[in-house]
């Protein structure tokens, strides 16, 4: 499922709706970031509580042992927040205790800080008898360039958390409003900081077994969110790409790719036509999308997306580029894949 994150400070009802009616099903927010203004907060939070629960978004509020301070509570007075109107919690640091998940699993859904646990942690969760129906585990963002996780921890981890059946989430930067203070994107993974967030996700989900994406920033584009959420729901990969002139009709339509998956293309399984005369026959770069004319026999009219550099070839035309920020989507192709270009 996809989800945004929302701050006190850069609130703005229009993108909750409008996240809302994409599809997004999350709401994150953090309720104990020093840098957050909680001088208005008794005003600010129904409102905002009431507004995404008429949009059926589902807060997520980040919580540590500061939350009960900021929000002029009691220290554990967790009812304080059932009656505010949350039904779900993400247990930031200062959650060690089993015994304190075990009696909140019984008023909320639990995000359980998938970071800094590990297989340890929940086979002695199991063993005193917490139950993992209504925990889901949320990684960490991490503002400060340079801090994030590397890939491949990353994934070690999420594997090892499916074996006991658990949904992971994860956040990708924002590409429209960065948040305070120091709006360097707030990722999980760092190679997705100056990512597109679009294709940071589609790589969470194929190959990091992640079930959830977060925007982590303050906002993303509109566009980004619905790329996301189409791919996710109807598995329809949205590639921005310019075409030559006399090939603009490819965007009009979806397509497919072969399913044998080719090590250096992707094959489109638009129909073969004859007469197609050579033409623009340069050398294709990776990421260029080409079309095989009559010198090739048969083949003549193929369309192929390059997934790498090829040498120029008198048989082939190259009639369009994918955007080099969505030339990294090629990798997760396959014959189920809807493939949709997008103008530039």
């Amino acid at each position: 499922m996809l989800g945004i994150s929302v701050y006190l400070q850069d609130l703005d009802y229009n993108y909750l709706e409008k996240a809302a009616k994409i599809g997004a099903k999350y709401v994150f927010t953090s309720l104990h970031i020093p840098e957050e203004d909680y001088s208005e907060v008794d005003k600010k939070m129904p409102k905002f509580i009431e507004a995404c629960t008429k949009l059926g978004l589902s807060i997520v509020p980040d919580i540590s042992p500061n939350t009960f301070e900021m929000l002029r509570i009691k220290e554990g007075d967790y009812n304080s927040l059932k009656k505010l109107g949350f039904t779900a919690l993400r247990l930031d640091y200062g959650f060690d205790d089993f015994e304190t998940v075990k009696m909140l699993l019984s008023d909320f859904d639990i995000m359980l800080n998938a970071s800094v646990i590990d297989g340890k942690y929940l086979e002695e969760a199991k063993r005193v008898g917490i139950s993992f129906e209504n925990i889901l585990l949320t990684h960490n963002f991490y503002p400060k360039n340079n801090t994030a996780l590397g890939i491949d921890k990353f994934k070690e981890k999420n594997e090892e958390f499916i074996k006991y059946g658990l949904k992971v989430q994860a956040f990708v930067p924002g590409d429209d409003l960065r948040r305070f203070p120091l709006y360097e994107g707030l990722p999980t993974v760092e190679k997705h900081r100056g990512m597109n967030p679009y294709v940071a996700a589609v790589e969470l989900i194929n190959i990091c077994n992640v079930s959830d994406v977060l925007i982590g920033d303050s906002k993303a584009k509109i566009e980004t969110l619905e790329f996301i959420e189409e791919y996710m729901e109807n598995n329809i990969m949205s590639i921005k790409a310019y075409f030559e002139k006399g090939y603009e009709y490819f965007y009009e339509s979806e397509y497919r790719s072969r399913a044998d998956v080719p090590e250096s293309v992707v094959r489109l399984t638009t129909p073969r036509v004859e007469g197609i005369r050579p033409y623009n026959n340069i050398f294709r770069r990776k990421g260029s999308i080409t079309m095989d004319n009559e010198l090739i026999g048969r083949y003549c009219g193929e369309v192929q997306l390059l997934k790498e550099d090829l040498e120029e070839d008198s048989r082939v035309n190259v009639i369009g580029f994918i955007h080099p920020d969505y030339i990294d989507l090629l990798k997760y192709i396959d014959k189920d894949t809807r493939i949709r270009f997008v103008r530039l």
